[in-house]
């Protein structure tokens, strides 16, 4: 379908809701007077409470093609400066599949292997941080000088961080993987002691 005729389709359809939402408001307005009616005749009829709601109903359905319409006219303007705007010599950026391309085809669903968890396999000794690298060496250096293996100390990541010059965004990670290696130990509430790796 080129734009062109898309542009006539979403008038058609402009013009059918333009048509509905005019019936709409004439019905909407011999129900109300139907309500009024009801409710002059007996205001206490329990069946009034129906009337009402299906007023209500009607008077939303009726917002609700209003809204349509003011869509398909803003589509009808998007499509028609589209029009407006197209070289006379442009082809479609896309061709429309041809009858043969809709034929069914069996699908045959590929199931993803699981990963495996790597287990954290611990290597070096608290001892001995040389075979940690970059930030986690250099934190675990730090931490050999403040925490003791049999008692939980509580550090502050900032101010370590500040000592040691490890950006603030990577001390989560490093001890992070200091706690998976087994170098250090994370006790209750930010609390730490050093592992016994070995």
């Amino acid at each position: 379908m080129s734009l062109s005729s898309a542009t006539i389709s979403v008038q058609k359809a402009g013009s059918a809701v333009f048509q509905a939402d005019v019936e709409l408001k004439s019905a909407l307005k011999d129900y109300s007077e139907q309500v009024i009616v009801a409710m002059r005749q007996n205001p206490f009829n329990i069946g009034n409470d129906a009337l009402f709601e299906n007023w209500k109903s009607l008077a939303r359905f009726s917002q609700t093609v209003s809204q349509i319409e003011l869509e398909l006219k803003k589509v009808h303007s998007f499509i028609s400066a589209l029009v407006a705007d197209e070289p006379l010599s442009a082809k479609p950026v896309l061709a429309l599949a041809t009858p043969t391309d809709l034929a069914p085809t069996d699908v045959v669903v590929k199931r993803k292997k699981p990963k495996a968890m790597p287990v954290p396999t611990p290597s070096g000794t608290a001892s001995n941080p040389a075979e940690l690298k970059g930030n986690a060496a250099k934190l675990m250096q730090h931490l050999e000088t403040l925490l003791e293996p049999d008692e939980f100390a509580a550090i502050s990541q900032t101010n370590i961080a500040t000592l040691t010059g490890i950006p603030l965004g990577s001390m989560t990670a490093s001890v992070k993987r200091l706690t998976e290696a087994g170098h250090i130990v994370a006790g209750p509430a930010g609390t730490f002691k050093l592992g016994r790796v070995g």
